[in-house]
Formats: C-alpha cells, structure tokens, sequence
C-alpha cells in the first residue's frame, strides 16, 4: 500500500469542493482547473452494472475514503478510481456495512452514473 500522492489529494479537494458546491445547489464559479492526467488509466471494467442497469462508467478503485459527519447520520463514501473521485451519500447503516467490508475487501470495483455520483460497490475479498 502507498500514501496517496499530493495529486490524488489535490483531487480529492476539487471533487469535495464540487460536490459541496452541487450540493448547495450552486454552481461554481468557474470549472476546477485540469490537472494533468496520470500515466495509469483507470481499470475498465463492464458497461452495464451488475444489475444490467445501464452506467456511465465503471472502474476499479485505487484509494477509497469515508467521510464521516458527527452529530448527523450521514456520510460521503468516495472511491478514485485512477483518475476520478467519485461519491455516493450514506446513512449510518451504509457505513456500519458497506464501508468496512470495502475497506477490508482486496478489490473494490465501482459503477457510476452520469453525473459522477457511485452507483453500485463490488467488494472483492481473495482467499
């Protein structure tokens, strides 16, 4: 394992703010400025969800992140999967579950929709 690089923080700061920002219902000011992309692409995985519901895309992630809101019962699960931070919403049962199997699991593949938000988590534990 390795400490994600400043440019996968410098990321993460971008899709938080974004999504803050869409959250809020407002739109930026202006679009986050492009970092250049990273020699390692994003792993490809299937067009359509495990479900057969269609997706915008799907990866395999590479780093994965709970944000945690004390004194709420919500929370923000984001997975990058070599190029995109991406979220989904949770609840306190969400992260009590999902979350640590994802952590704990050796592979983790993601689905999202059109705007970016996570769709479905394949949690993938090796024997």
């Amino acid at each position: 394992m390795t400490e994600p690089s400043v440019d996968v923080q410098e990321k993460l700061a971008q899709a938080v703010a974004m999504r803050t920002s869409e959250q809020a219902n407002l739109m930026p000011s202006s679009p986050a400025p492009q970092l250049p992309k990273q020699a390692k692409e994003a792993t490809v995985i299937a067009a359509a969800s495990p479900n057969g519901a269609p997706t915008a895309g799907s990866g395999t992630a590479k780093y994965l992140l709970l944000d945690h809101f004390f004194g709420g019962n919500t929370g923000t699960f984001w997975a990058y999967d070599g190029s995109t931070w991406r979220a989904a919403g949770t609840s306190n049962p969400d992260e009590q579950g999902m979350a640590q199997v994802a952590f704990a699991a050796n592979r983790v593949d993601i689905w999202w929709d059109a705007n970016n938000a996570v769709t479905i988590v394949r949690s993938w534990k090796y024997l």
